[in-house]
């Protein structure tokens, strides 16, 4: 009985070990190797090719990587495109994630040929990242918008955005003045109601009269006439829509 009892408690002692042994295997084996996932989404404009915009990236381990360039096996690996250069290097932390924005491109060339990419070849995308004395292949993943069955009920709203030199504006906007003040180009908007507002716009001109809306030429006659050209260094004047 006595050795019966000696038994239990030396098991006992070990008991805390068999428990924390697992944890410490699982906590260790996070801190070995590269694991990254990462989901591309893609985008384009209408001066600009459909290409990838975002690349968002996911550190599955518990040790910080330093990323020197993002870079896209396209096609099943036919081709590779270098997506990012980072400079400085992109810091990313144990189980983090980062967002790298992809700068847009005009056109591929291929052997000094300007190619194209196809959709098929596009779905078929690896991502790789440059590290210092590696390379790691990412768990790559294209992102699809989809809507949840909770929000599939309601009628969807698309919204439109028009913008010129950054400046958001609507349906009732006509004209953009353009103009440097203090070696700064800046911007105006002018609506169907003749009034003008916009970034900076301190000057005493904040309505132009009916019959100048009728032409871009109008609107920049009129600044001229009131001595708008003595306020800035340069103007110009753009049409947005027609007016009517």
């Amino acid at each position: 009985m006595h050795e019966y009892l000696f038994t239990f408690q030396e098991f006992l002692k070990v008991v805390p070990g068999l428990l924390i042994f697992p944890i410490s295997l699982y906590l260790g084996l996070q801190k070995i190797g590269t694991k990254v996932m990462a989901r591309i989404s893609f985008g384009n404009n209408p001066i600009s090719p459909h290409c990838i915009r975002y690349v968002d990236l996911r550190n599955m381990k518990d040790r910080t990587i330093v990323i020197y360039s993002i870079y896209a096996s396209l096609n099943d690996g036919e081709f590779l495109l270098e997506l990012k250069q980072c400079n400085p290097p992109l810091i990313l932390k144990a189980h983090q994630s980062i967002i790298a924005a992809i700068a847009p491109y005009s056109f591929l060339l291929l052997d000094g040929k300007k190619m194209e990419l196809e959709k098929s070849m596009i779905g078929k995308t690896t991502i790789y990242l440059e590290l210092a004395h590696s390379t790691v292949k990412c768990d790559t993943e294209i992102y699809k918008k989809n809507t949840s069955k909770k929000l599939s009920k309601y009628q969807m709203l698309e919204n439109i955005t028009k913008n010129f030199n950054g400046i958001i504006y609507d349906e009732h906007a006509v004209y953009a003045i353009t103009y440097g003040s203090s070696s700064t180009v800046k911007t105006a908007i002018v609506n169907d109601a003749g009034s003008v507002s916009g970034e900076g716009w301190y000057f005493n001109i904040s309505q132009l009269t009916m019959q100048s809306m009728r032409s871009k030429e109008a609107i920049e006659a009129e600044l001229n006439e009131r001595g708008f050209d003595a306020h800035v260094e340069w103007f110009k004047v753009y049409l947005l829509r027609k007016y009517s």
